[in-house]
């Protein structure tokens, strides 16, 4: 049975399950089932009904054609890029084992993980051509507020391994770096540094702590014109999406795009 078509919104819903599957696995060495279950979901949906992966595997490997690490990349260069029927494969028989655990599991999520970034890309090619801001930003940001401790903020950037961290200060959009929390908390004796830690940003931002200029977009905004302007630097990019009554309704970094 051929592959259902998808519509725009279908092909952005589909990406972000993909994509926010993939973050959790590489978060998690054995977070194999969150990946699967997304391509599960695609594959319900190009089917059109429940099924299992088997059946499944029609529709998926159909849309995945639009993606070359899953097409002809494999074919070119396969010390990289792993055929589509051998990852598939991995994914359906880890699928039905009861065990992950171990080496096991993190190659089978490896597995998932190539998939989900092949899918990704493939699901967003269509007829209709996706070309503003909120065709791929994030639409689930993580903030900091003014009033949060340091410590928090140190553990947002710890756990989602960011670069940047969007705080609104003085009710204005910033981004707390990475390097900025290092150069503030180091060198520090550590009774000190646990005064730091418990301080609120606000109160951070007053004893030295740097926040930068928060590149601002809105949702409708042309992603060409902002690949465009981003030729010009070399440096890491967060830019954050606001929306009116300065809302924060996403991000966009160079992840995104690519």
């Amino acid at each position: 049975m051929p592959a259902r078509p998808l519509s725009s919104e279908d092909r952005v819903f589909y990406r972000d399950q993909l994509r926010t599957a993939r973050y959790a696995a590489l978060a998690d060495a054995e977070g194999f089932l969150q990946a699967c279950y997304a391509i599960e979901a695609l594959g319900k949906r190009l089917l059109g009904t429940e099924a299992t992966m088997a059946e499944y595997r029609v529709g998926i490997k159909d849309i995945a054609t639009a993606a070359p690490s899953l097409a002809s990349l494999p074919t070119e260069f396969p010390m990289f890029f792993t055929q589509f029927d051998a990852l598939y494969d991995v994914i359906r028989r880890a699928r039905n084992d009861a065990m992950h655990t171990g080496s096991y599991a993190r190659h089978a999520t490896n597995a998932a993980v190539e998939m989900c970034i092949g899918l990704e890309e493939a699901v967003m090619v269509g007829p209709e051509q996706m070309t503003k801001v909120k065709d791929y930003m994030v639409k689930t940001p993580i903030a900091a507020e003014p009033w949060h401790p340091v410590a928090h903020a140190r553990q947002l950037v710890l756990t989602h391994s960011f670069s940047f961290l969007p705080v609104l200060h003085d009710r204005r959009w910033r981004l707390l770096s990475e390097m900025a929390l290092v150069t503030f908390l180091y060198p520090m004796a550590a009774k000190r540094r646990r005064s730091a830690l418990a301080r609120s940003i606000s109160e951070a931002v007053e004893d030295g702590l740097k926040l930068l200029p928060a590149p601002r977009l809105a949702p409708e905004d042309d992603i060409a014109k902002i690949v465009e302007k981003g030729r010009v630097t070399t440096k890491p990019m967060l830019w954050i999406v606001v929306a009116r009554g300065n809302r924060l309704v996403g991000v966009l970094s160079p992840f995104e795009l690519m």
